[in-house]
């Protein structure tokens, strides 16, 4: 695996607006929630070892997850573009409960703060964490707002990766 390849924000638009048409799609097809899965992922190499190891623990996570609250995908969908992974799990339960279910997710699990789960109801609204009380996302390096911090370019690429990387290897090296 190369870890070389740049994307340019061209790229990475055209990417968000292939993946909000998909996200449309599996609505319109299932009539149900979905969550669409992908990797919180600084800088433009977005396909890595760390990457790569953050999507299938993501993956797993969110599995897990459904399963102990007794639900199954009734779609499922991976994609590895070079502007990143993505991955869309189709669930027949209610949205909220979803989404508290991905929320759990991203605050139990080590690697959960590097796990972008966002959950669009069956009627293809984004469902906030903001509607179930949570703060915004914090910043990997210090305690201020994460997109606040991204905007104003507050810490380098360099230092998140590497930030990202620590918590990746931490996890190696206890599972």
């Amino acid at each position: 695996m190369t870890e070389s390849i740049e994307v340019t924000l061209e790229q990475l638009l055209d990417a968000r607006e292939c993946r909000a048409a998909r996200q449309k799609e599996l609505i319109e097809k299932y009539k149900l929630p979905l969550v669409s899965f992908t990797i919180n992922m600084p800088g433009l190499v977005k396909i890595t070892s760390d990457s790569t190891i953050l999507f299938l623990e993501g993956c797993k996570a969110l599995v897990n997850k459904l399963k102990e609250a007794g639900l199954t995908e009734v779609y499922f969908e991976t994609n590895d573009h070079i502007t990143g992974f993505e991955a869309y799990y189709v669930v027949d339960t209610n949205e909220r409960k979803l989404k508290m279910l991905m929320l759990e997710t991203e605050s139990e699990h080590p690697l959960g703060r590097l796990f972008d789960l966002d959950v669009i109801g069956a009627g293809g609204s984004p469902i906030s964490r903001e509607d179930f009380g949570n703060p915004k996302r914090k910043c990997l390096l210090c305690d201020e707002d994460a997109h606040g911090c991204g905007r104003s370019r507050k810490h380098t690429v360099e230092e998140l990766v590497q930030k990202i990387k620590g918590i990746v290897d931490s996890y190696l090296s206890v599972y």
